[in-house]
């Protein structure tokens, strides 16, 4: 039933490409409750459901809501893995960052992410390797338009509701690293950062925001 989601996507696919497929991951969320007990609060404030996953790919829903929490300042952050996302509604300013090793010591300092053996747990042990950040692009990203994060660039990004109560992405990964070890960059001067087990969003409220989601989506198709 889901093949659709291993042979029908890939980074070249257009909105209007992908549109029929969501639809169709919604139906079945609103229909089977297909994936309502998948949605998961990530450290940076959003919800997100990660709809398949192989070795070679993998395909994420993320949901945004106003005031979305964003829960540390350690935001500057690479990904071990080209990412293309098609915004369904909303808007996103995405910020790209020119980072670099500094002799001296700066307030930003990399840290290294991994996880705990046979846990869910991501932790970030900050080292003193001390960088130099610079903003280098600032893009606006509007609904229904599609765009691309190459592996191991730096970004950031904020979430504009000007036209909507609510910011919902489609996300595809490609091209993943064997060893996957994303970094971050950050202002804290804390040692090391234990993330919990990722907070799991309850079955009622995924409905809400699956049946919120649907109306900005198509109320704003053009």
């Amino acid at each position: 039933m889901l093949e659709f989601l291993q042979t029908d996507i890939d980074q070249n696919k257009t909105i209007s490409d992908v549109l029929p497929i969501v639809q169709n991951i919604f139906e079945l969320m609103q229909k089977e409750d297909k994936w309502v007990d998948d949605f998961f609060l990530h450290p940076l404030g959003f919800y997100y459901c990660r709809l398949f996953t192989s070795d070679q790919h993998q395909i994420r829903l993320h949901i945004w809501e106003p005031n979305y929490p964003i829960k540390s300042d350690l935001f500057i952050h690479d990904h071990f893995y080209d990412l293309c996302s098609w915004i369904l509604c909303g808007k996103i300013v995405d910020y790209l960052y020119k980072v670099e090793s500094s002799k001296e010591e700066s307030d930003y300092t990399l840290f290294i992410s991994s996880y705990l053996p046979d846990k869910n747990v991501r932790t970030l042990t900050r080292t003193n390797n001390f960088k130099t950040v610079k903003k280098v692009t600032e893009r606006i990203i509007g609904n229904k338009e599609k765009y691309i994060i190459p592996r191991d660039t730096f970004h950031s990004n904020k979430i504009l509701f000007e036209e909507s109560d609510l910011a919902v992405t489609f996300v595809f990964t490609y091209n993943h690293k064997e060893n996957p070890s994303p970094n971050v960059i950050g202002l804290s001067k804390n040692e090391i950062y234990y993330e919990s087990d990722p907070i799991k969003i309850a079955p009622d409220k995924v409905k809400v925001l699956i049946k919120k989601a649907l109306n900005n989506i198509w109320s704003q198709r053009e």
